[in-house]
Formats: C-alpha cells, sequence, structure tokens
C-alpha cells in the first residue's frame, strides 16, 4: 500500500512524532496542525486530491490508508493542545500571583547536623586549654579497643551479645566506645612523651553496640572522650577542667558533682552530675525531681592503660572522661526520643539549629 501514496507523504508521516513532541505552545501546535490537516496545502488536503485523481480499482485502498493517517494525526495533535493547554493555565494562575517586586525564592541552604554541631562545640570549650583532637578507625581490633583499656576476658562487653564482630574477620569488631582512640595515640606518642611534656586530646566520633532501637538507646550513637597525661595529675585538676568545661556549656552558675563508679580503665572511677540547666536545680521531668543530671563517667587513667602503653605509671598519670553526645543533646534540647536525630525530618533538624 505504501506505493500509493508518494515518499514525501510518507516521511512526513515518519516525522510526524517528533514533530509533535518539539511543540513547546499553541502556536508552534496550530503551524503543525495546518501542516499536516489544514484545509489547504497540508499533507491530508494533498493525500485527497491524490484520491480523486487515483484510478477506480485502487480508491477504496488508498482511501483507507489516507483515512488511518488523518485519524491518528488529528487525535495525537488533539491530545498534545490539551496538555499544552493545561500548562498554560497553570503558568497563567501563577503569574497571577506573581509580584515582581518581591525577592526571589532562595532555596534552603544545608548545615552541620544538630550533633556534629554539639561535637564541634565541645571541641571548642576544650581547644583554649591546648587540647586537640585525635581520630580513629571505626573498624577496630580487640587488642585496642578492650585489651588496651584493662577490659579482663570475661567482661561482658566482650561478648557478641553486646559487640558487633565482623563475620569475615572475626579478630574485628566495630568500636563501642571511642576510647581505642586513647589508647592509639599513647602508643604512638609513648617515645616522645617526656619531650611533649606531656599530652592532651579529644576524641570524638561514632561508636557501635549491640543495643535494641528505643526512645533513650541506639545501634549506633556518638561519644567525645578527652584524655590528659603529665606530671603529678589528680582528681583535682579532673574535677576543675570539667567545671570550666560544664559551665562554659550549661552557664557560669553549674554546679558539679562526683560520685563514686566503676570503669576498667580508670582508677578511681566517677560518674560526673551537673546541677540540672533546664529547672536550675528545683527538680523537673528531665532531672526526676533531684535538681541532678548524670553527663558523664570519668576517672584517673589506670596504670595498666599505660602500662600497656609502654608509660611508667610510675613517672606520669592522668585522667580521663567520655560523654554520650545524643545523651547530652537530648537534654539540652528536651527532646523525648533518641530516634528523632537520625530519621531526618528537616522540621526537626530545623528547630534544633541544624538547618538555617
Amino acid at each position: 500500500m505504501d506505493q500509493l501514496l508518494p515518499p514525501e507523504i510518507d516521511e512526513a508521516a515518519r516525522s510526524f512524532a517528533s514533530a509533535l513532541a518539539a511543540c513547546g505552545d499553541l502556536n508552534a501546535l496550530m503551524r503543525l496542525k495546518g501542516a499536516y490537516v489544514g484545509r489547504e496545502g497540508s499533507h491530508a488536503a494533498r493525500m485527497m486530491d491524490l484520491l480523486k485523481a487515483a484510478p477506480k480499482e485502487h480508491k477504496r485502498e488508498l482511501g483507507a490508508q489516507i483515512n488511518a493517517y488523518k485519524q491518528q494525526w488529528e487525535e495525537a495533535l488533539k491530545g498534545r493542545q490539551t496538555d499544552l493547554e493545561s500548562a498554560k493555565k497553570a503558568q497563567d494562575a501563577l503569574a497571577a500571583g506573581w509580584d515582581p517586586t518581591l525577592p526571589p525564592p532562595v532555596p534552603a541552604a544545608g548545615a552541620l547536623h544538630p550533633l556534629n554541631r554539639l561535637m564541634d562545640r565541645l571541641v571548642d570549650v576544650f581547644r583554649p586549654l591546648g587540647f586537640h583532637v585525635e581520630e580513629g578507625p571505626e573498624v577496630e581490633t580487640e587488642a585496642h579497643n578492650f585489651d588496651g583499656l584493662n577490659i579482663p576476658d570475661d567482661h561482658p562487653a566482650k561478648a557478641s551479645s553486646d559487640t558487633f564482630y565482623l563475620a569475615a574477620h572475626p579478630e574485628l569488631l566495630l568500636r563501642t566506645h571511642t576510647s581505642p582512640v586513647q589508647v592509639r595515640t599513647l602508643l604512638r606518642v609513648a617515645p616522645t612523651l617526656a619531650e611533649r611534656g606531656g599530652i592532651r586530646f579529644l576524641a570524638p566520633g561514632r561508636v557501635y553496640r549491640k543495643d535494641e532501637i528505643d526512645p533513650t538507646h541506639s545501634p549506633m550513637f556518638h561519644q567525645v572522650e578527652g584524655m590528659l597525661v603529665g606530671h603529678g595529675i589528680g582528681m583535682q585538676h579532673l574535677k576543675g577542667t570539667l567545671e570550666y568545661a560544664l559551665r562554659t556549656l550549661f552557664g557560669p552558675h553549674t554546679e558539679i558533682r562526683l560520685r563514686p563508679s566503676y570503669f576498667p580503665f580508670v582508677e578511681p572511677g566517677c560518674e560526673v552530675d551537673v546541677s540540672c540547666p533546664l529547672c536550675g536545680a528545683s527538680g523537673c521531668r528531665v532531672c526526676k525531681g533531684s535538681g541532678w543530671v548524670e553527663i558523664l563517667g570519668a576517672g584517673l587513667i589506670h596504670p595498666n592503660v599505660l602500662s600497656y602503653a609502654g608509660i611508667d605509671p610510675t613517672v606520669w598519670s592522668g585522667w580521663a572522661f567520655g560523654m554520650g553526645v545524643e545523651r547530652m543533646a537530648m537534654m539540652l534540647s528536651q527532646t523525648p526520643d533518641l530516634r528523632l536525630f537520625f530519621e531526618n525530618d528537616q522540621r526537626f533538624l530545623k528547630a534544633m539549629g541544624g538547618l538555617d
């Protein structure tokens, strides 16, 4: 049947779809419509002239072919016209409410996550005291995560029910605290510790434990640890440093108290509480009416930790502390559910100051 129509008609039929898609407005569509199905000079008009001049035996077959082309073109043109008219209406409606004197819309800018902002704030508190930041890998060895911290083999934290061990490398694990950074740093600086006159640093980062997800627990969370090693360091230096840092964070009238506690890597160890910054120590839901909020664990570095790194505990001493970043963020913002920090709800992040 193709031989009944001239080649230029077949070529026009083949190029119709691309020509239709290229119509970006109604004016272009009307020009295309005139070229294909207009009354005069269009491809459809030329085909009708050919039909009139065709031999009688070809008229039926040629007419069917011409009608198929015309129907296909007309339906496609009608559908495209509907789409373009809808788009124009939407554009006109938008233009009707547009005020050219208003400033252009500004896209939302990204910002640091609230937890990162809080960790940076903690680091900034300690920088004037000479502390710098040390980092370490999140995939650790048992030696750095447990052995170098005086944690015994039968400690519950070493069980696979508490710690994520790598199936392909059972000797490796996801660190359960940022304390392995202390071990790595002490091992690195031990040969030059005397030349340095001691060391003081912070170790912020992510840690992992096999905790069930609930409003106060997550298998991934953040910690900031601090360590100072020098000559003649005692609990008075730890208490004085923490008083300065926590009053910088929570206000100059903040009180702190140290309660005895046990951690394998410090001796003596203590829990550190602050007077509740939300109620002024008068008693509220956050402090459970006590006026005090537990904020971190600390203590003097255990001699075995120093010895493991090759540092003589009879010459050197020091202190260390560790705090949970999410715990502090929840307290400062009165956020009842830890999971909100990880759900990426921009409304929450903006309310927390995590988005500008």
